[in-house]
């Protein structure tokens, strides 16, 4: 009788072997992957979504076939898009965007409308049914909040009116996608009267708002007591369970798995529990989004963008062209300078994530880009993948673009300046009239001091008309305003933006023209300071470095350090970050 000779190690391995979880080969190679193109695409400085797309489609099935499984693509998309629809409903706040709801408002609706329709009636002329054009008008008139978000930020240039407008346009956009996804079964549907049409929309409507007002009365309760027990673990699960359970409820109805994420993050943006919730999820949110972005580079023929890359690149260049003329003039309908239309037009050019989550939803329902079947399916998909990775070299163009701009804008040097300057020397220019700039204009105007304001925000100059305030409607980085301002006559100028790059040319400029003049700065960084002082600033005051001395004061003097030592030791720091710089 022959003993079987299994040992402890053998039976695991065996065990092992006959337990392999579906898809994980899968899931290794696709993470390992995005871990190396992202790595590549920061060595690049490029956002992290370039090397997902990458990371996709080499795993792909056109590429080198590590995930083959089409199914399994598919329903990966599928839970992307839930989760990454999931985080921005909850971190979607109405005070945030009130402070830019004209921006919201106007521009966005300005850049969506006009972008929608020229691009079905383009297609519409082609002889594109009008489903077809306007689900392809919808798709090329979203852009990338994620890429454009981390290039203002990158750049630190978030609350400049450039910036101000792109983040304005770009929620109008992300609250369109809501609306849109509940509007494309409709579209999908192939047939319909406008009644039909009608009831369905209603429907929908009725089920949504079922479910929002059964959600807002459990879900609040349900959050207060796992709260009480105090586990971080528990109330992240309960916020992913609260995600899919209304996504899932909402769905029942007829309604997408997307808007229905979407409600689930309102439900809980709504709730005193709003911040503990989106601090659990941010750590989350890179493998939502990579799991989303990988997805769809998946889908992406590389066979059919070898096979047609001339025609791909046309059409590339084409929407480029047409989205960057669209945000360009929705700007100057706002009445912003051509500089900063300039700005949003390259900021805006691409078509974003959201296009790539709105192309899937389409996709399940029988809709493709205009009209074209798979052939249109991949030619999208190309198409905004090469946008997304060019935004970031195109925005680079930016300051010789707008100097060419600026350039062609009328001088007026030999002429006396118009306005509030007319008449005046030795007079303060103060630039930008936000909180600094209306501090600075009210103690001025208490020592009965001379002044002239500069600001680029439309809002903020007929404000300050309307209160009879000596104000000046342009970009002090240009000379013709400068002039206007008497940049030849002051004594003074003082200029507190949020934009080091503006605040560069300022000083060049502003010293050109009188290279007497005091110039003061206020600057978000202190990284920003040496190429300031160097530019020719006579004082550069950052925040962050007088923000880090007022909580070192106040620390300090909490613990009982006498106010003499307190004060010694803060102009100790405040001298050693002077030597550093």
């Amino acid at each position: 009788m022959l003993r079987s000779e299994l040992t402890l190690p053998s039976l695991i391995v065996s065990a092992a072997a006959s337990e392999e979880l579906p898809f994980l080969r899968e899931l290794v190679a696709l993470f390992a992957l995005a871990v190396a193109l992202t790595y590549l695409s920061h060595r690049l400085r490029l956002v992290p979504i370039v090397g997902f797309l990458f990371a996709g489609v080499l795993a792909g099935p056109y590429a080198l076939g590590l995930v083959a499984d089409r199914e399994f693509i598919s329903r990966t998309a599928e839970i992307g898009v839930i989760l990454l629809l999931f985080t921005i409903g909850v971190e979607f706040s109405l005070d945030k965007l009130a402070r830019i709801r004209r921006f919201i408002v106007l521009g966005g609706s300005l850049q969506v409308g006009l972008t929608t329709a020229l691009v079905a009636v383009l297609l519409l002329v082609a002889g594109v049914n009008w489903r077809a054009a306007i689900f392809s008008g919808a798709l090329v008139a979203l852009s990338s909040t994620a890429i454009v978000v981390k290039l203002l930020s990158d750049r630190g240039v978030t609350d400049t009116p450039a910036g101000q407008i792109s983040l304005g346009v770009l929620i109008f956009q992300d609250l369109m996608l809501v609306p849109l996804v509940l509007f494309l079964p409709i579209l999908g549907a192939g047939s319909g009267s406008a009644v039909e049409i009608g009831v369905t929309l209603l429907e929908s409507v009725l089920i949504l708002a079922l479910v929002l007002v059964a959600a807002r009365r459990a879900v609040p309760w349900l959050l207060d007591r796992v709260a009480d027990v105090r586990s971080p673990e528990l109330f992240l699960l309960t916020v992913v369970v609260i995600c899919f359970g209304i996504a899932w409820l909402a769905n029942l109805g007829g309604v997408s798995l997307a808007l229905g994420a979407f409600l689930a993050g309102l439900v809980v943006s709504g709730s005193r529990f709003r911040e503990h919730a989106v601090g659990e999820i941010i750590p989350l949110r890179t493998i939502f989004n990579a799991l989303f972005f990988v997805s769809i580079g998946m889908l992406l023929d590389m066979r059919f963008v070898f096979e047609h890359w001339l025609p791909l690149l046309g059409v590339a260049a084409g929407l480029l062209l047409l989205k960057a003329a669209i945000a360009g003039s929705s700007v100057l309908l706002l009445r912003y300078p051509a500089a900063v239309a300039v700005s949003v037009a390259l900021l805006l050019a691409q078509i974003g994530e959201f296009s790539l989550v709105l192309h899937q939803v389409g996709r399940s329902l029988g809709l493709a880009p205009a009209g074209l079947g798979d052939a249109g399916d991949q030619a999208f998909l190309a198409v905004a993948v090469l946008l997304m990775m060019t935004t970031p070299f195109a925005v680079q163009l930016e300051p010789r673009l707008r100097s060419l701009v600026s350039a062609r804008q009328p001088s007026r040097a030999d002429a006396e300046p118009a306005g509030p300057a007319a008449g005046l020397a030795e007079h303060v220019i103060i630039g930008g009239f936000g909180l600094t700039g209306r501090y600075l204009h009210s103690t001025l105007s208490t020592f009965g001091v001379a002044h002239v304001i500069v600001d680029l925000n439309p809002v903020s100059v007929m404000e300050a008309e309307a209160s009879g305030l000596p104000i000046v409607y342009g970009d002090l980085s240009h000379t013709h305003v400068l002039r206007r301002a008497g940049v030849e006559r002051a004594r003074l100028l003082v200029a507190a933006i949020n934009d080091p790059q503006a605040l560069v040319r300022i000083v060049h400029r502003a010293r050109l023209a009188n290279p007497a003049l005091e110039i003061a700065l206020r600057t978000p960084y202190v990284v920003d300071v040496d190429s300031l002082i160097e530019a020719g600033a006579n004082v550069v005051v950052t925040e962050e470095l007088e923000s880090a001395l007022q909580l070192i004061e106040h620390a300090l003097l909490a613990c009982d350090v006498p106010s003499e030592e307190v004060g010694r030791q803060v102009a100790r720091l405040r001298a050693e970050s002077e030597l550093a710089d």
